[in-house]
């Protein structure tokens, strides 16, 4: 009879010992699972981040301007005006309202304000068109369109904020005395 409870006794603790390592090795499993999962997970954010920098690295291309001189800035912008075929009078006044230093990396952003002088909608999707076309490293910020009360149809006098960032150009090293 005691080798018989022994037996029994055995048997029991080795179906215990298989049902625990079956529980582990299931554990151990989705464990294997999650860890691919996350592997998987690692790698697709990888590809995303590098894709997202080269889209950074293509709009710093695309918005930086290498000129940055304020005559520079307002020929392009008036010869933005003059190639999309708006009137001769329309170009009220083009000034440039500030040009500050950005902390990153030795950037300058550069702001214009462009006033037209009663141009109707149309011809101002075409202007806009020419400058996303010609200079997209000019973004236009703000639109505003005021109705005069001379004004008749559909024209309007208008006021445009543009901005630009810019990397200046760099200076040359004054030459030391006494060096060819």
């Amino acid at each position: 009879m005691r080798t018989g409870k022994l037996r029994i006794t055995t048997g029991l603790v080795l179906l215990a010992s298989i049902g625990i390592a079956v529980w582990f090795l299931v554990g151990w499993g989705a464990a294997t699972t999650v860890r691919d999962r996350a592997e998987a997970t690692f790698v697709r954010v990888g590809e995303q981040a590098s894709e997202l920098e080269a889209l950074r690295a293509e709009l710093r291309r695309n918005r930086i301007s290498a000129a940055g001189r304020r005559a520079n800035a307002l020929a392009e912008v008036a010869d933005t005006i003059a190639a999309s075929g708006l009137p001769e009078d329309a170009l009220r006044s083009l000034d440039e309202q500030n040009d500050v230093d950005l902390a990153e990396a030795g950037l300058r952003r550069q702001t214009l304000r462009l006033e037209l002088a009663s141009i109707t909608p149309g011809e101002l999707g075409v202007f806009f068109a020419r400058l996303h076309a010609d200079r997209p490293h000019w973004t236009v910020t703000r639109v505003e369109l005021n109705r005069p009360s001379r004004a008749e149809g559909n024209s309007y006098d208008t006021t445009v904020l543009m901005v630009r960032t810019y990397q200046p150009r760099q200076r040359r090293p004054e030459p030391v005395e006494g060096s060819p």
